[in-house]
């Protein structure tokens, strides 16, 4: 694809090679935003937008972010979205401290790119970025399944918590927590 010269092959190879083994096909500008977004996070120390979350719950931010004006709240909403984006599929275990699951950061990076996505869609010169955050929204399990694949074969997953698989593949579908209960021996009902 020639959009994704510009990355890091080691990013285009693992994207595609997971996009193959879940027989997933990510529609282009969500595929070169997660591109974009996993390159920006291995050159970036501070990717986690520190000086935004403040250690704040996501949700917050969201909230907070309605009540700013246009720069900001385009900046805090793309945070709130690439942030839980992140953390539901490369860091699941990131979200075992916390007090919400993995289906809170999903209905909340979902939320804040449809609001960049509504954001945008009056302006006829600003439709890359209505269609961007549009792809975002519809691919976003599509794009969180990837990552969690990406994350299970660099081993950031813990495949040996069977009761953290069993309850995110009941809330999430996400065939990574299926294929570690298979192998544990457990066929999840509705399978």
């Amino acid at each position: 694809m020639e959009l994704i010269e510009g990355f890091d092959a080691f990013f285009v190879d693992e994207v595609e090679a997971a996009e193959r083994r879940l027989n997933i096909e990510l529609r282009p500008h969500a595929k070169l935003y997660l591109l974009h977004l996993l390159k920006r996070l291995s050159e970036n120390d501070d990717f986690f937008y520190s000086e935004i979350v403040q250690d704040r719950p996501l949700g917050i931010v969201l909230l907070e972010a309605l009540h700013k004006n246009l720069f900001e709240k385009l900046r805090d909403l793309k945070a709130v979205g690439d942030l839980s984006l992140i953390f539901s599929g490369l860091y699941p275990e990131h979200l075992t401290r916390r007090l919400v699951d993995i289906d809170y950061f999903i209905e909340i990076g979902k939320k804040s790119y449809y609001l960049l996505s509504e954001l945008y869609s009056p302006y006829k010169s600003k439709q890359e970025l209505f269609v961007l955050y549009s792809q975002l929204v519809a691919d976003f399990l599509y794009l969180i399944e990837i990552l969690t694949d990406i994350s299970g074969e660099l081993n950031f997953i813990d495949e040996f918590d069977v009761g953290k698989a069993f309850k995110r593949w009941q809330r999430t579908r996400i065939s990574k927590y299926r294929e570690i209960l298979r192998r544990e021996n457990i066929i999840p009902i509705d399978d």
